[in-house]
């Protein structure tokens, strides 16, 4: 399979999947504890008890690629099927848009996994909304005329002067240790952005009120702090959006992603395709569709004589408007099942009663 790889260099080098977190050495370890102190400051304080809806964030120590929107989504159908009343809140990374607005997955000037939540939410009743100012998105979500219960915060954990009630963190790597004979887990990290692939230290997870990693079959119930561990795995196939392709047709297949772990969705096309993979496009996160790249992609796909092309949804969305190729697509489309059914929505919806936050 031939790669090609339009990703800046340094981001290639903290994305590399054979990546682990290493000791920050001692630049490292002053840069993370500035950052840390820094964070301590900014990110702090719950609102008042009763104080309009339930503000939970979701996020994550690592830069990119946890799985932040995939969990949002899905506990928003989890919590909408529960009958609880929300919205999500998001920055709309890769937007110029400032907001705050209400996002329709056809406003092609919204983010990208903005409006990705807000096709897969459209039936639910729980609007999107994006906003480069978090607080004044949240205002603005007050201001609607049917009031949320509960807010999600997409990407929050690092977001300061914006008091929440629950912060849920998405660990990317950590260990196991037993003490008094119990399993416990607990985060790890390595150097801090410049210097490496994450936000903060391990010891921004102190912050969260619960954790949640994607991981194997009985994962410990909590942290070495004292916070439950909540387990997810994703289950993927394989949707066609435009053309037909039938089992038994011949393909070479190329592959085009514009997200934070392209490796990751390499793998799993392999897994659900039974024919040659001949390409592999990556393109930066949140990548913007140019004419100019287009054209890039359609001539490495003519040279290694691709018949048939597989993306993202997230890209699909974006590609979706501006694709002139008569070549079939397909989308990997991705479910995220939870280790323990309802565990997390449980969590969460008890916290939402006893907060007094519900409105009758």
């Amino acid at each position: 399979m031939k790669i090609v790889d339009y990703r800046p260099l340094l981001v290639r080098r903290f994305a590399r999947p054979e990546h682990q977190p290493t000791p920050p050495g001692f630049l490292g370890g002053w840069v993370g504890s500035l950052v840390d102190g820094i964070l301590t400051h900014r990110v702090s304080g719950r609102p008042r008890a009763g104080a309009g809806p339930l503000l939970v964030s979701v996020g994550n120590l690592a830069l990119g690629g946890t799985g932040k929107t995939p969990v949002v989504m899905a506990l928003a159908r989890d919590l909408a099927a529960s009958g609880i009343k929300g919205a999500v809140l998001t920055r709309g990374y890769g937007s110029s848009l400032v907001g705050p607005l209400i996002v329709q997955p056809q406003n092609h000037m919204a983010g990208d996994e903005a409006r990705m939540m807000a096709d897969r939410l459209a039936d639910l009743s729980w609007p999107v909304i994006q906003a480069r100012n978090r607080p004044l998105g949240l205002d603005f979500i007050r201001h609607l005329p049917a009031q949320p219960e509960l807010i999600l915060l997409e990407d929050a954990h690092q977001t300061g002067g914006l008091a929440r009630h629950l912060d849920l963190l998405i660990l990317d790597s950590w260990h196991i240790c037993r003490e008094n004979g119990e399993d416990l887990l607990e985060p790890v990290t390595g150097p801090v952005f410049p210097l490496g692939p994450w936000r903060e230290t391990a010891r921004g997870s102190k912050r969260a009120s619960a954790l949640i990693i994607e991981g194997g079959p009985c994962p410990p119930v909590k942290s070495r702090s004292g916070q439950p561990v909540f387990s997810f795995s994703r289950s993927v196939e394989l949707r066609q959006v435009q053309g037909q392709v039938k089992e038994e047709d011949e393909q070479r297949w190329a592959l085009v992603s514009g997200i934070a772990r392209p490796h990751r969705f390499e793998a799993s096309a392999h897994q659900c395709l039974n024919q040659p993979i001949v390409l592999s496009l990556r393109c930066r996160d949140h990548a913007v569709y140019s004419n100019n790249l287009l054209v890039k992609i359609l001539r490495e796909m003519d040279s290694t004589g691709a018949t048939a092309l597989v993306t993202t949804v997230k890209d699909w969305i974006k590609l979706a408007t501006l694709w002139r190729d008569p070549r079939p697509v397909l989308v990997l489309d991705m479910d995220l099942v939870w280790e323990k059914s309802n565990a997390l929505n449980q969590w969460l919806v008890e916290r939402l009663e006893n907060s007094g936050q519900i409105v009758d």
